[in-house]
C-alpha cells in the first residue's frame, strides 16, 4: 500500500472516529479493517490514525480558530472535517511529508471524497498553516 492509499484508509478511519467519538485508536483500526475488508493496515495508516486521534481536540481548535467569524465546526461536513484534521496533523506533526505536499494530498482527497466546492475551502484553511 503506497502513501496515498494509506492516507485514504486513514481518512476513512478518522471519519469513522468522528462518528464514534468513544472509540479509541485500536477500535477504529479494527473497525476500518473490517469495513474496508483489508488484511491489515499499513504502518503509515496506523501512524496517521493514532496521531490524529491523540491530537483530535488540538487539531479541531486550530481549525476552528481559522474559520470565518460566524462559522463553527458543526457547520463543516464531516468528511471535510476529517480531511482537514488529517492534513493538519501531517502539516504540523509528520516527518513523512512536506507541508505543501500535505495540502496537495488533502485536495486530492477532496476530489475523491468531497463535494467539488470543498477544495477552495480546504485550501484556504490549510494555507494558514504553511510557513
Amino acid at each position: 500500500m503506497n502513501q496515498h492509499q494509506s492516507r485514504r484508509v486513514a481518512l476513512q478511519a478518522v471519519y469513522l472516529a468522528n462518528q464514534e467519538p468513544e472509540y479509541d485508536a485500536a477500535e477504529v483500526e479494527s473497525e476500518i479493517v473490517s469495513v474496508l475488508d483489508l488484511k491489515e493496515l499499513s504502518a503509515y495508516s496506523k501512524t496517521l490514525i493514532a496521531g490524529v486521534l491523540s491530537q483530535r481536540e488540538e487539531l479541531k481548535d486550530e481549525i476552528a480558530a481559522h474559520l470565518k467569524k460566524d462559522w463553527r465546526l458543526k457547520r463543516i461536513n464531516q468528511i471535510t472535517l476529517a480531511i482537514l484534521e488529517l492534513a493538519l496533523y501531517e502539516i504540523t506533526s509528520s516527518q513523512e511529508i512536506e507541508p505543501k505536499a500535505a495540502v496537495n494530498e488533502a485536495l486530492n482527497l477532496c476530489d475523491e471524497f468531497a463535494d467539488p466546492k470543498t477544495k477552495p475551502f480546504v485550501n484556504g484553511i490549510l494555507a494558514n498553516f504553511i510557513k
